[in-house]
């Protein structure tokens, strides 16, 4: 074997491997940015609890606080910002789904990690877009919250 092939066989894992992470570190900071703009009286975590996510093992858990409490803040500043929304806890259900698949791929049955690891690539762009279209939301209506001080307000003066 030459050398070239030697490298090639170490150099391939070592980018994927980095590949994984800079999408890792990229979907993170599109939680923690999320959570920034979620008002401090609705936020049911920090922002820089979201980081925690890159220690290995521990992950695992945290992930699910992570989505529970980012649902439960969506849910909370949506009916601060009077927003209307279909689910109780916006992103919830996705979210678990998308951990839940990711733990199905880690079975070592070449058939369920493939099917189940496809599935998880899925969900796991859903949720993104899921969230961020959340963040978008919010943003769009932040001055919602100053027009309920302004009617407060003018409901006390009449």
């Amino acid at each position: 074997m030459s050398d070239a092939y030697t490298y090639a066989i170490l150099f391939i894992p070592m980018i994927t491997l980095l590949l994984l992470l800079a999408v890792a570190v990229l979907f993170l900071y599109g939680q923690y940015r999320t959570v920034k703009v979620i008002s401090p009286l609705s936020r049911k975590l920090s922002a820089n609890d979201v980081w925690f996510q890159l220690i290995p093992v521990f992950n695992f858990y945290w992930s699910f606080v992570v989505v529970n409490r980012l649902s439960a803040s969506f849910a909370e500043e949506f009916d601060r910002l009077q927003i209307s929304h279909s689910e109780l806890y916006p992103t919830r259900a996705l979210g678990i789904a998308t951990i839940l698949l990711y733990f199905v791929s880690l079975i070592p049955v070449s058939e369920v990690k493939i099917t189940a690891g496809i599935a998880w690539f899925v969900c796991f762009l859903f949720y993104w877009v899921q969230i961020q279209k959340c963040r978008k939301l919010i943003l769009d209506h932040q001055d919602n919250d100053l027009l309920d001080v302004e009617r407060d307000l003018l409901n006390k003066i009449n």
